[in-house]
């Protein structure tokens, strides 16, 4: 069995923990601090239990990484409540793993197994006060998969694919990495892969000698000429070189299937998927949705902030959210402004039960009529589109897959043009 050390802020609150261990019939060494656990302790794994100051966690981490003794030794963090700052700088400082309370005992045996079937390696990263990111709300367990993966990515300098539905957060996760990485004081560049010119001059951000993080913004919509002109720009950035920028990309598109489709080069997508990053659509987070539907309306109104009802919390829960983490930022921005009292009801989110399918009564109207019916449909994907692009008449007809023109036209037949 191995020796496990757990360093805590207050003996009472690692109590559990400790039982925990002892009943894995695991040696556990208990300690305030680390100064008094150095002398004699030879610990294979280290815990780091505290309450809730996540400055503690960091300044933990920061003062095991500087101690010899403990150098390539797994550290897993603890804590009852945990923001996802916390996380990804833990994981960023080099935490093994990142736990929140409570926790079950089959958890801490598989944890514990992994880290001790790990080789030992030097824990990665300087240390240093996280940066102030944008806010990644949720508890969900997908989500806590992604801030952990965040951490990692930004404690190497690996290529990042980061993929997920329109809306889900591409590019807040990218910017965090940057943010919290060795680069976060050289400068980002951003490459509209949407509307890139397509000559070879798009990707001299990518040159050898360029410092600071690129990230190549929705890189499934680069033509095949284009994807030919980034191959040969990463070709060309041969380790080695003086410096060499960062590169994170994001995609809405499954790349596999895009390769299989002969859409999408084989070569590129082998280059730029060494660390995948897949966000789950919002639909999948459970319980996330309220807690960011809260946190946008406090952002909306801080000074008074409304509130939701029960009914309508339970109908943001069954809403599909087509357009994500955005579509619903957007909502709770409009329904700051548009309801006058202080708590939103069920009937204020009547433009989200309007996006469900079709009504019995409206099947009945439609009837046979073919024309009637494929113009009804029409106009529900062309308002899907335009909901899911915030109202971006290009990125509409990109989602639709029509040029613009013929989005005009459709927009203006159908009475949605403003």
């Amino acid at each position: 069995m191995a020796t496990l050390l757990v360093l805590h802020d207050q003996l009472a609150t690692s109590a559990l923990l400790t039982e925990m261990l002892e009943k894995l019939q695991h040696t556990v060494v208990e300690s305030e601090s680390l100064s008094e656990a150095v002398i004699g302790v030879e610990a294979d794994i280290v815990f780091i239990d505290q309450l809730n100051d996540s400055h503690c966690v960091i300044k933990s981490l920061t003062d095991i990484k500087n101690e010899k003794r403990f150098s390539g030794t797994p550290v897993i963090v603890v804590t009852a409540v945990a923001s996802s700052e916390e996380v990804i700088e833990a994981m960023r400082l080099g935490a093994f793993d990142h736990l929140s309370k409570p926790i079950s005992i089959q958890e801490l045996e598989s944890v514990i197994s992994r880290a001790l079937a790990t080789p030992k390696q030097e824990l990665f990263a300087a240390a240093g006060q996280p940066g102030q990111d944008e806010f990644l709300v949720g508890l969900s367990p997908v989500m806590r998969r992604v801030e952990k993966l965040i951490g990692m990515a930004a404690s190497c300098d690996a290529t990042v694919l980061v993929q997920g539905e329109t809306g889900t957060g591409k590019d807040t996760v990218a910017r965090t990495i940057h943010r919290h990485s060795q680069h976060k004081q050289e400068p980002l560049t951003v490459v509209d892969c949407t509307a890139v010119p397509e000559d070879y001059e798009s990707f001299q951000s990518l040159a050898p000698g360029v410092q600071g993080t690129v990230i190549l913004d929705e890189i499934g919509d680069l033509n095949a000429q284009m994807q030919a002109m980034l191959v040969r720009a990463l070709k060309e950035a041969l380790p080695g070189s003086v410096t060499l920028p960062r590169i994170i990309a994001t995609t809405q598109y499954d790349l596999i299937a895009m390769v299989k489709e002969k859409r999408f080069r084989e070569d590129l997508y082998y280059r730029l998927n060494v660390l995948p990053v897949l966000l789950p659509p919002l639909r999948d987070r459970g319980s996330d949705i309220l807690s960011l539907a809260e946190t946008f309306l406090q952002q909306a109104r801080p000074e008074a902030a409304k509130r939701l009802s029960s009914s309508a919390a339970k109908l943001l829960l069954d809403h599909g959210w087509p357009g994500n983490v955005r579509e619903l930022q957007n909502l709770m921005y409009h329904l700051t402004v548009a309801v006058r009292s202080a708590v939103i009801e069920e009937a204020d989110l009547s433009m989200i039960a309007s996006n469900q399918p079709v009504a019995d009564e409206e099947k009945e109207r439609l009837g046979m009529d073919y024309y009637n019916a494929m113009s009804s449909l029409e106009k529900r994907l062309l308002m899907r589109a335009l909901q899911e692009s915030n109202g971006s008449r290009a990125e509409a007809a990109r989602l639709l897959g029509i040029n613009r023109q013929l989005l005009y036209s459709k927009l203006k037949a159908h009475g949605l043009m403003s």
